[in-house]
């Protein structure tokens, strides 16, 4: 890659027209002229950055040093970040507004959210701090948006008002969810990557760019146990950059395990498709977990069937370090949760009545933050997890009641029952009209009746009510079968929360009987009554 000498010269203001139509390079590793109408040099990257449309929010003799500004913070930041402050420039100057005017600034605050007026005042810091460029922001003016109170919004704070869309999800939806994932990987609806990126996700609550990070070489494993490799995003200090700094967390050997299966199952592949490209088994550990395989003019029968990462000149690469341009992009995770929300039999949120949530991907980490406060963690533990570089984000955590969340949890149960189809048996209305109804053998604590042809050395009832072959009786006591098996659970929870989710299915199914027998008496003893008027 030949980069020109002029673009690594600071512009002055005779030479800075052709500065901006000299090539630079973006932080994605690709290049861009600053001068073209869009830029776009990270493929993967969803949108464009508008140029044209941000600096006409400054003055004419503002305007080119904004341009350049932008450019130099393309080599800074990933191209969906400028993306995003130059669309919020270009909504300021369709309201008339002047984001380097400090008598606006107010109006600015209240004309955006609290995020988008942060995106301004940041670039507004990075321009200020640029000296390679001679015209600059001033340093009042750069002090005024340091100094600005952000406009408060706490009352609709997703974590704080428990948002059923974009908060963190209630115990029975995760229990759901959890089940619902390795359901549809067993039964191969569900792919490597998407198991396993819903499944982290689930469990350490990262954001979707350190999600992204990830290589196989980042899951280890030594005398001390299976450990996970995470990188820190959005830092500010000497530190920040792509996979620049980690932290360490423990992993389940189980999880271990799959990565593993995974990467052998990738690596066969890389060999097969690109047997000239790498030597594989060396750049194996730089390849990411959850790779871009596409460009933008791969034509459809790619797209049906796309290959195990992106044909490029830097697979070579791969030997020495993990390279970004393999790293999937954010664009095409939405998609992929967007599409599992619309599967068959995708988990049901009792709150909203509608499927579950998951393209907002940043609940999961909102319900690791939640569940983490209510364990009784303090903020510096909560901060560590969630890999925040201070206390004072994870503070809101504190302030969500456990008690509230119980009440949600239990108004939930039973809603939960109807729509997860934990129960796949039929009620009988006795023994005689079920199969086995003869044998004694096959009767169950006098609340059901076993239809399966072999015996069965499973913990009845508390593992039967999940089961096909399950026949409870209509008039048997099912709720005290219910607090037994709740009973169980919290027990096992205590130790163990993994294995207690096992016992969730049983739960749900037994809920379903006793909903189900509820309706069938009622419609026998509406049934009595109309025969009783008839005669």
């Amino acid at each position: 890659m030949n980069i020109p000498v002029e673009a690594l010269q600071a512009p002055t203001k005779d030479c800075l027209d052709v500065w901006l139509h000299t090539p630079r390079l973006a932080k994605c590793g690709e290049v861009f002229t600053p001068a073209e109408p869009m830029w776009r040099p990270d493929k993967s990257a969803h949108g464009s950055v508008n140029w044209k449309a941000a600096i006409a929010c400054a003055s004419p003799n503002w305007q080119p040093w904004l341009h350049a500004a932008l450019a130099y913070r393309m080599a800074d930041v990933a191209t969906c970040t400028v993306a995003q402050t130059a669309s919020v420039l270009s909504r300021a100057a369709q309201a008339g507004l002047d984001p380097l005017n400090e008598d606006q600034l107010i109006a600015l605050r209240e004309r955006f959210n609290s995020r988008e007026f942060s995106a301004i005042a940041t670039f507004i810091k990075f321009w200020h701090d640029c000296e390679s460029l001679e015209q600059r922001p001033s340093r009042p003016l750069m002090d005024a948006y340091l100094a600005l109170p952000r406009k408060k919004n706490s009352s609709n704070d997703v974590i704080l008002s428990l948002d059923p869309e974009q908060g963190p999800l209630a115990q029975v939806e995760q229990d759901a969810l959890h089940q619902w994932i390795h359901e549809q990987f067993c039964h191969g609806q569900l792919d490597f990557e998407q198991y396993l990126y819903l499944r982290m996700l689930m469990i350490y609550g990262q954001r979707g760019a350190q999600m992204r990070m990830m290589v196989f070489g980042d899951f280890t494993k030594n005398d001390k146990g299976c450990k996970v490799k995470f990188h820190w995003a959005k830092q500010t200090d000497d530190e920040a950059g792509w996979r620049a700094k980690s932290e360490t967390f423990s992993l389940n050997e189980d999880l271990y395990n799959a990565v593993q299966a995974y990467k052998a199952m990738v690596l066969a592949l890389l060999w097969q498709t690109y047997p000239n490209g790498a030597d594989w088994n060396a750049a194996i550990e730089n390849v990411p977990l959850f790779r871009r395989k596409l460009d933008d003019e791969a034509g459809f029968p790619e797209r049906m069937v796309p290959p195990v990462l992106l044909n490029s000149p830097l697979q070579k690469d791969l030997e020495r370090a993990p390279q970004p341009t393999f790293h999937v992009g954010p664009s095409t995770i939405r998609t992929w949760l967007s599409r599992i929300e619309q599967m068959e039999g995708f988990p049901i949120s009792p709150r909203t009545h509608q499927p579950l949530k998951v393209t907002r991907g940043h609940r999961f980490r909102h319900t690791l933050g939640t569940d983490l406060s209510n364990s009784g963690l303090g903020e510096f533990a909560i901060a560590r997890a969630l890999m925040h570089s201070g206390t004072r984000t994870v503070r809101k955590y504190r302030a969500v009641s456990p008690e509230l969340l119980a009440l949600i949890d239990a108004k939930m149960s039973d809603h939960l029952a109807l729509v997860v189809n934990a129960f796949a048996g039929i009620i009988v209305t006795d023994r005689t009209s079920a199969i086995n109804g003869d044998r004694a053998e096959r009767l169950i604590e006098d609340v059901a009746v076993c239809g399966a042809t072999p015996a069965c050395h499973l913990d009845a009832p508390y593992t039967c009510y999940a089961c096909g072959k399950f026949q409870p009786l209509l008039h048997a006591n099912h709720r005290e079968v219910l607090e037994r098996l709740e009973r169980r659970r919290v027990q096992t929870i205590a130790t163990d929360k993994t294995t207690g989710v096992l016992w969730d299915r049983a739960i749900l199914a037994c809920r379903k009987v006793i909903l189900d027998c509820e309706a069938m008496r009622r419609s026998l003893d509406s049934g009595r009554q109309n025969n009783d008027r008839s005669v």
